[in-house]
C-alpha cells in the first residue's frame, strides 16, 4: 500500500493541526443519567429525529452471552430499560425512522439481527446472519455495522475466511434495504491483507461504507464504496501514516462526515466543500465516533491518558475541544440532535448518558 492520501483524481486533502487545549471549551454537558446499571459489556445506540435515543447494551461481564438490555431516553423524560429475549454481545444498532431499533449481536458462533418495535414493545424473532465454521483461530465475530429505513436493514460484518489459523478476513453482508440479498461476500483480498472494522451510513437511498485494509507488515488504509442496492463502488480513502483504524461514518445534508484513528491520533474529514478535507487532533485517542446536526459537528473518542472521554466540537466553523468525561470511561456513541450533542458511554456502575443542555 502507498503511504499517501488517496490518490483519486476527486479527492483533495487538507491537514490541519487541531490545538490539544483549544481556547474555547465545548458547550457542557449535563449529569449523567444511568441507561441501564452494572450492564458495560458491547453497546451502540441510535437518535431519531425527535431526539430520543434508542439502543441496547449487552451484560457481560460475568457471561459470554449474557443478557441483552434495551434502553430509550429522551432529554427531560426519565430513561426507560427493558430486558430483551436476547443474549450475546452487542455491535450494532440502528433506528430504521418509523418504528423498529434494530440490534446486531453476536451469540457463540452466529452473528444474528432483532428488532424491537416502538408501538408494541415486541421484540422480533432473530435472523442469523452467518455461522462461523472456523473457529479454531477466531471463535468470534468482532465488527460489524447496520443500516435502517422503513422497516428493512442492511448489515456489514468481517468474517474469517481461508485455513485455520491464517487469520484473513474479508467483509461479508445481508440486507432487505434496497433489495433482498442474502449472505454474500463483498472483499476479496490478497492472503497477506484483511478487511475490517465496516462502518455504515444510509441517506438518499444510497448506503456509504468505510473500512480498513490491513497487510502482513501492520501498516492500514482506509477504502470508501458506495451502494444503491448493486454492486459496490470502491476506491482509496485515506493511506496517510501507517495505520489508519476504527473508522465511523455519517451522511448529514448530503455531506459525508468520516473519522478515523490514524497513528494514535484522531482525524475528521468532510467533503462539504465538494472535495474532502480533513483535521488532526493533538490529543491522542482511539476508538472515535461523528455526529452532525445542524451547523454543529462533534467527534468524540476515548483518551490514550487516562481512558477518559475527549469531544471535539465545531460550531460557526471554528472547532473547540475538552475532556467530556473523566477517567475509566469508554464513549460507546456521540450523537446529535437540534444542534445539541448526546454522549453515550460506559463506566464502572453501567451505560450512561449526558446531553449538552
Amino acid at each position: 500500500m502507498s503511504r499517501r492520501l488517496s490518490c483519486v483524481a476527486a479527492f483533495v486533502a487538507a491537514f490541519l493541526l487541531a490545538t490539544a487545549q483549544p481556547a474555547s471549551a465545548v458547550e457542557p454537558f449535563g449529569p449523567p443519567e444511568v441507561l441501564v446499571p452494572d450492564c458495560i459489556g458491547g453497546a451502540d445506540a441510535a437518535i431519531a429525529a425527535d431526539g430520543k435515543t434508542r439502543g441496547f447494551v449487552a451484560c457481560t461481564t460475568t457471561e459470554v452471552n449474557g443478557p441483552i438490555w434495551f434502553f430509550r431516553d429522551k432529554p427531560g423524560e426519565a430513561p426507560f430499560r427493558q430486558r430483551t429475549p436476547y443474549t450475546g454481545f452487542v455491535l450494532s444498532v440502528a433506528w430504521d425512522g418509523v418504528g423498529s431499533t434494530y440490534v446486531v449481536f453476536m451469540q457463540g458462533t452466529q452473528l444474528k439481527i432483532g428488532k424491537r418495535v416502538e408501538s408494541s414493545g415486541a421484540y422480533s424473532a432473530l435472523t442469523t446472519l452467518s455461522t462461523l465454521t472456523n473457529t479454531a483461530s477466531n471463535p468470534y465475530f468482532t465488527d460489524a455495522d447496520v443500516v435502517a429505513s422503513n422497516g428493512q436493514w442492511w448489515v456489514v460484518w468481517r468474517e474469517e475466511v481461508g485455513p485455520v489459523n491464517q487469520r484473513q478476513t474479508e467483509l461479508f453482508q445481508r440486507r432487505t434495504l434496497l433489495g433482498v440479498q442474502g449472505r454474500t461476500r463483498i472483499t476479496n483480498t490478497a492472503s497477506n491483507h484483511w478487511d475490517h472494522s465496516p462502518t455504515l451510513t444510509y441517506y438518499g437511498g444510497r448506503v456509504t461504507m468505510v473500512w480498513t485494509r490491513a497487510d502482513s507488515g501492520l501498516s492500514a488504509d482506509l477504502r470508501i464504496a458506495v451502494s444503491t442496492g448493486g454492486a459496490w463502488s470502491s476506491r482509496l480513502f485515506a493511506s496517510l501514516g501507517t495505520r489508519n483504524l476504527t473508522p465511523d461514518v455519517m451522511v448529514y445534508a448530503g455531506v459525508t462526515w468520516v473519522t478515523w484513528e490514524r497513528d494514535d491520533r484522531i482525524v475528521v474529514a468532510d467533503n462539504a466543500g465538494g472535495t474532502f478535507h480533513s483535521r488532526t487532533f493533538l490529543t491522542h485517542g482511539y476508538g472515535p465516533t461523528v455526529a452532525v446536526s445542524g451547523s454543529n459537528a462533534f467527534v468524540a473518542w476515548a483518551t490514550n491518558q487516562d481512558g477518559g472521554v475527549f469531544i471535539a466540537q465545531r460550531s460557526s466553523g471554528m472547532w473547540t475541544g475538552s475532556y467530556a468525561i473523566g477517567p475509566l470511561t469508554s464513549p460507546v456513541r456521540v450523537l446529535a440532535q437540534g444542534t445539541k450533542a448526546r454522549m453515550v458511554h460506559s463506566s464502572e456502575g453501567g451505560t450512561f448518558i449526558r446531553t449538552q443542555p
